[in-house]
């Protein structure tokens, strides 16, 4: 058995979305199956003072934005024939088994410690390959494929919550500099998402530095804003209650409602 508990800050945080595919993938009614996660996750060690943090309420969380996330990459795809998906923080992401095997490129990077972990457990390949470097070390971005910035989807999945809102402004606009027109896909987490996950996360040496109002902070890094995904909004079967049906609930709407979004994004030019 494989150990990642050597991994500390915010690499020590990739066994929780990792355990919840895990979870989901058993489920008679998964919002997706993922043998890869229900493999690799037997195959490591959890981190017990992971258990403050991690429950049923979170793997909710991150089982409905893997889902929202998948449906936009698996979009991407069938509407660019060449196309790239880079995961940014890639942690042990397997959406590519899920949505890419097959049918495009793949670029999957972080941290060398992170990686070193996946290689323990994956394969690169020519089509599926795994980039060992902070993402905001931007040199990696001389490692991409020369295609068509359009055909490119990056996926930033529970990533900028650990950055200081300077060191995302600064990451998208360089992104922006040299991949104008490609799509970023993003979770953004508001003041309830804040409140309830902030502690938690600094308890196991994660500090989480940066959270929006709404998606009008995310337009305001220079990105157009296509689309919102409001998570406590989608699937709201998995959720235990109609959100939006309890009378209660109205005075906490917009709260709830950007409690946690998922964006899919376009990179505007720098002018």
């Amino acid at each position: 058995m494989a150990s990642s508990n050597l991994l500390t800050g915010v690499p020590r945080t990739l066994l929780i979305p990792l355990r919840a595919r895990a979870e989901e993938h058993v489920r008679a009614d998964a919002l997706f199956r993922d043998p890869q996660a229900w493999d690799w996750f037997q195959s490591l060690l959890w981190d017990a003072e992971l258990e403050t943090w991690y429950d049923w309420r979170y793997q909710v969380c991150i089982s409905v934005r893997t889902k929202l996330l998948d449906n936009i990459a698996a979009q991407h795809i069938a509407i660019h024939p060449n196309s790239l998906v880079i995961e940014l923080g890639a942690g042990l992401s397997s959406r590519y088994y899920r949505v890419g095997a097959g049918k495009t490129q793949w670029i999957e990077l972080d941290l060398p410690e992170v990686i070193d972990i996946r290689l323990s457990i994956d394969s690169q390949t020519s089509e599926h390959r795994f980039l060992a470097t902070s993402v905001l070390d931007q040199t990696w971005m001389n490692e991409i494929p020369a295609i068509e910035p359009e055909n490119i989807l990056f996926i930033a999945e529970g990533l900028f919550y650990y950055f200081e809102k300077s060191e995302v402004k600064q990451l998208v606009e360089r992104l922006r500099e040299k991949f104008a027109d490609a799509k970023l896909a993003l979770d953004v987490g508001g003041i309830v998402f804040k409140q309830l996950n902030a502690y938690k996360a600094a308890n196991v040496g994660a500090p989480m530095k940066w959270f929006v109002e709404d998606e009008r902070d995310v337009a305001a890094l220079g990105l157009s804003v296509e689309k919102v995904f409001p998570l406590l909004n989608s699937y709201p079967e998995r959720w235990g209650l109609v959100l939006w049906s309890n009378w209660w609930l109205i005075f906490w709407r917009s709260l709830l409602r950007n409690f946690c979004l998922i964006l899919e994004t376009k990179l505007n030019p720098v002018n």
